[in-house]
């Protein structure tokens, strides 16, 4: 009863922190009015991917040890690519990806990114919402139903009244609560003094997990520079655009710690549980709260309920935005995002239930969605300042459709994938090729286009049927040579590009 009392109270407080209570407040409910510190961008990032990693590396190095730290390091390699993109983004007046794509394709390319953003973030936001569940379950019994349900109506009262205010003012309690449960974690482990046992030979090496998961880890979160739409929207509302830059660069420290810290928690969970048969985030609220104090549990409940909060607030937040602005198309900026806000719950909380067991693979296809509908067309913005809506649409269109198609095949298993390429890997290149061949039948540079079927055919046969690369890098490969056609193309058509900053027209209904 006292963790209810507790998280109940708790909730309250964060409503009541985050609601407006100035003009100035209400008029930013969308980008703050560009005006957060060093330390408002400071901590809506750390809190952004902190409460990300601890949840993965605990689960991670539960079951894979020591290696599971090379998925937070490419987390923090791609922070600092995001804040390397901030000038950039901060000239194109970035609200949304989906904001941006449309100010410069049209009103059919904001609606179908929009909807693939509206769509996938609550997908991105389950991850923490699920643990918070299974602590929440493992303490006093509640259903995984009723956890994701009083988790979304928590956040809708909270960001509800000031918009990315409320998610500034929200996020900074709610991070130190979380890194205040990690130190209780650590404290309490020690006290154990849980026995160290030889799990397996590679759960104390630094690339057990296989080198070739290592760099799909790598280039997932590089690629993901351009569309990590919760963290450029952060930063990119700073008053100052370089001390927002220094704000990421030195929360990217303290998160190498906190991805450090949470992988040997997982470790120790797992030689407590050493037969592995329980899932690594069940077994580690088992070992925490087993004999503890009341006081440690109560404490333990309100950092996992804010662990949950931290990431799902800025990802539900950040896609009702898209989907209430973008897709919706209601002015009133407050009212559409309440709205789309309960639209990204639901799904949350459907997606959820639907597959609960499956939290690696629903995350794994959300970025397969988004990455074809956004990543592709926000590099055109980049490099092409008259590429045609039509070269866009079909590029969205056909990365998404390669996506979903090559996980029908397979029945959207989460190990068996066409050719043994993660459809992630596949939907990418087909909307990278669609972009780069579009633009040089465009511009009728036939003996390019050629050159770049050729050469991406020799890849692709050398890749998928002679097995020239490891199966493990192969999507990379493909990839890799996607984005080589998109440098053909840029090369061959450089003489038409124009500058693209100074042009991309600010969406004015959002003021």
């Amino acid at each position: 009863m006292s963790i209810v009392i507790a998280v109940v109270l708790y909730s309250l407080f964060l409503v009541w922190l985050g609601r407006a209570r100035s003009a100035h407040e209400l008029s930013g409910y969308h980008d703050g009015g560009r005006q957060f510190s060093f330390w408002t961008v400071f901590v809506m990032v750390l809190g952004l991917w902190s409460s990300s990693v601890i949840v993965v590396q605990i689960d991670t190095g539960y079951d894979s040890g020591w290696s599971a730290v090379w998925y937070g390091i490419s987390v923090g390699v791609m922070s600092i690519l995001v804040s390397l993109l901030v000038p950039w983004f901060r000239r194109a007046q970035y609200l949304s990806n989906s904001d941006l794509l449309g100010a410069r394709f049209g009103l059919r390319v904001r609606r179908l990114s929009a909807l693939v953003i509206g769509m996938t973030f609550p997908i991105f936001a389950m991850s923490n919402a699920l643990a918070q569940a299974a602590f929440f379950h493992v303490a006093f019994g509640w259903p995984l139903s009723i956890s994701l349900v009083v988790t979304t109506l928590a956040l809708i009262a909270a960001l509800a009244s000031g918009g990315m205010w409320s998610l500034a003012k929200t996020q900074g309690l709610n991070t130190g609560l979380v890194l205040a449960g990690l130190a209780l974690a650590w404290l309490r482990f020690h006290q154990l003094a849980i026995p160290h046992v030889v799990v397996s030979k590679s759960f104390g090496s630094w690339f057990g997990i296989g080198q070739g998961l290592i760099w799909v880890w790598f280039g997932m979160n590089i690629i993901n520079a351009l569309s990590a739409q919760a963290e450029i929207q952060a930063v990119v509302n700073a008053r100052d655009i370089r001390r927002g830059q220094w704000a990421v660069w030195t929360s990217t420290l303290v998160l190498l710690g906190v991805v450090f810290l949470s992988t040997w928690l997982g470790m120790q969970t797992r030689e407590a549980f050493l037969n592995g048969r329980v899932e690594g985030l069940v077994a580690y609220a088992i070992v925490l709260l087993r004999h503890a104090p009341a006081w440690f549990q109560v404490a333990m409940a309100i950092s996992t309920w804010a662990l949950a909060l931290t990431w799902c607030g800025p990802l539900l937040f950040s896609g009702a935005m898209s989907l209430g602005r973008d897709l919706f198309g209601i002015d009133r900026a407050r009212l559409g995002t309440i709205i789309a806000l309960a639209v990204e719950g639901a799904l949350m909380v459907g997606y959820a239930l639907w597959r609960p067991g499956e939290v690696a693979w629903w995350r794994v296809f959300g970025l397969t969605l988004r990455n074809a509908a956004v990543v592709g067309p926000t590099l055109a913005v980049w490099l092409w300042s008259d590429l045609s809506e039509r070269a866009v649409l079909v590029s969205m269109l056909a990365g998404i459709g390669v996506g979903l198609g090559a996980n029908a095949i397979t029945g959207f298993s989460a190990t068996h994938f066409v050719w043994g390429i993660n459809p992630m890997w596949l939907a990418a290149s087909v909307a990278f090729l669609v972009l780069a061949w579009w633009r040089l039948m465009e511009r009728r540079r036939w003996e390019w286009l050629t050159l770049g079927i050729l050469l991406y055919g020799v890849v692709s046969w050398g890749t998928v049927v002679q097995h020239w690369t490891a199966p493990a890098v192969a999507g990379i490969v493909l990839l890799l040579a996607a984005l080589g056609e998109v440098a053909l193309a840029w090369l061959a058509t450089r003489p038409y590009a124009a500058p693209v900053a100074e042009e991309v027209p600010y969406y004015q209904s959002s003021q």
